[in-house]
């Protein structure tokens, strides 16, 4: 997931190929972009 520093648009890397070949926003064009996070956060099993 990926999101839009101007818009705010959040949107998958799939999507944004679907529209350009680089790396911009399919909404506005943009091309500062912040990967988000997930909310859950990553669990590792200790050796």
């Amino acid at each position: 997931m990926y999101k839009c520093l101007r818009c705010g648009y959040v949107f998958t890397k799939k999507e944004m190929e679907d529209y350009f070949k680089d790396f911009k926003c399919p909404r506005c064009g943009y091309r500062i972009l912040m990967k988000v996070r997930s909310e859950e956060p990553k669990v590792v099993k200790a050796i």
